[in-house]
């Protein structure tokens, strides 16, 4: 994301940031801007369970998940 960005618009990078793909100097930025802005912090916070949900589909289901799935049907 280039900094102009951060710069103009910082709560729009509260989900790039619980992603963790801003660049190293918008990261920095960001966080020092978390630091006076707390409706920064509640959303960073909620989109830490979407990340979680993310990288739980991400890995995908585990061993035996189809048959567990199946049964919970019957």
């Amino acid at each position: 994301m280039p900094a102009t960005d951060l710069h103009g618009e910082p709560h729009r990078s509260a989900g790039a940031y619980a992603l963790g793909v801003l660049g190293a100097a918008d990261t920095c930025r960001f966080e020092r801007h978390l630091m006076e802005c707390a409706a920064c912090v509640v959303q960073v916070r909620e989109f830490g369970g979407v990340v979680r949900h993310l990288a739980a589909f991400a890995r995908g289901p585990g061993p035996g998940a189809v048959a567990s799935a199946a049964r919970r049907r019957r």
